[in-house]
């Protein structure tokens, strides 16, 4: 994490202007501060932290660019700006490069705003190490892949792999599967691969496979398409059997043992130990209607950050689909002030600030999905605010 410890800190009159960033205001609460910084195109915080006669300056980790040289850069204009007394600082190693750009890699965005659906989709849910993905895309090149995972060295992996095999039909994205599904057409999906998911016997909550994930895999499965999961956890095929016969009408097929063309280092692993492994599979039939392109969420109004600010206490509010936390308030000004959120679903947990003033409220970043859970979460946080505001 880059950051610097300083011995003073002489803050500048704002809007002030040094180097290559803009810095836009300073929002204050507790010992803690916030500063809006512009480098380039990227619009994130700085937090700055006072402990004992000293001041820790650091990258805000909720809306800090993926690009660390910039955030490094600004930095050091902030330094230079206030006249820092540094003690230590990191910020200077020349280990810290801009990150190379793999054609593979995709964020959310691309997939609520530029892509397209002119080939047949589908669907590796937890690639791991990448074999089975990048056997398939280069078995069927005419099929566009998408691949997910949450481990960013398999991502990272995966994406050098399709730059040297020139792989050019998969899109590589770190997310949860069971909250992309959303985002994803109805009736544009071939096949979904589920290749050993983590049991999670001691949480099955946590579970890939559940009602909700079904529904909604069925809903973006073309007629015929498929779901297929493939494990060696016995208690996690009988479960996933046992959510698959919920349905009111379902086509399964069970295999065991069988070979396939290609396999994971891990699934050779098993082998060898004599573990049996078992592929389940959900066929779907039916066409399903279409759904509406899920968009931002964003807020109607303003409100006044006086009232709010003066009747504020951290807040919780959940059900079993949602949750809403209500963390902590800064204040720019008299009228100005931000909120520091995070909600979602019990899987998936957002975090994001809201800046609030009479005129406007908004997200930042600007880049709030509006999913089931975030819709709901949405809604509580209006709920709360015309009910603090009285």
């Amino acid at each position: 994490m880059p950051n610097i410890k300083t011995k003073n800190l002489t803050m500048p009159n704002f809007p002030a202007t040094f180097g290559e960033s803009h810095f836009c205001f300073v929002a204050s609460s507790d010992h803690e501060k916030l500063v809006k910084v512009i480098h380039k195109t990227y619009e994130f915080f700085i937090q700055i932290r006072e402990k004992n006669g000293t001041y820790l300056i650091k990258a805000d980790k909720i809306t800090r660019p993926s690009q660390v040289v910039f955030v490094h850069q600004a930095m050091r204009d902030f330094r230079d700006l206030c006249g820092c007394e540094v003690l230590f600082s990191n910020i200077d190693s020349h280990k810290y490069k801009t990150l190379k750009s793999y054609a593979a890699l995709k964020s959310i965005s691309y997939f609520v705003d530029a892509f397209q659906y002119d080939k047949e989709l589908w669907v590796e849910v937890g690639f791991g190490s990448g074999r089975h993905l990048l056997h398939q895309a280069k078995a069927h090149p005419d099929i566009q892949f998408v691949g997910l995972e949450i481990h960013k060295p398999s991502i990272e992996q995966v994406a050098k792999q399709c730059e040297l095999q020139e792989i050019n039909n998969i899109a590589l994205l770190d997310f949860d599967a069971r909250i992309f599904f959303e985002f994803l057409a109805s009736n544009s999906v071939g096949r979904i691969f589920v290749h050993f998911p983590v049991p999670w016997d001691e949480k099955p909550h946590r579970r890939v496979i559940s009602q909700d994930f079904i529904q909604e895999s069925l809903r973006i499965l073309k007629p015929e398409g498929t779901l297929e999961l493939r494990t060696d956890s016995d208690k996690y095929f009988h479960y996933s059997l046992g959510e698959f016969l919920r349905l009111n009408k379902a086509t399964l097929s069970i295999k065991k043992n069988q070979e396939l063309a290609i396999s994971s280092k891990y699934e050779d692993r098993w082998k060898r130990q004599e573990k049996d492994i078992y592929d389940l599979t959900l066929t779907h039939h039916d066409s399903d209607e279409a759904k509406e392109k899920i968009g931002k969420l964003a807020f109607e109004k303003g409100y006044d950050f006086a009232t709010i600010n003066k009747n504020f206490v951290p807040t919780l509010r959940k059900d079993d689909s949602y949750f809403l936390h209500i963390e902590k308030m800064y204040q720019i000004d008299t009228h100005e002030g931000i909120i520091k959120v995070s909600f979602g679903s019990s899987f998936k947990n957002e975090r994001a600030f809201i800046y609030l003033s009479s005129d406007k409220t908004q997200y930042f970043p600007d880049n709030v999905l509006a999913t089931k859970a975030n819709q709901k979460a949405h809604d509580s946080m209006k709920e709360w605010l015309n009910e603090i505001q009285k």
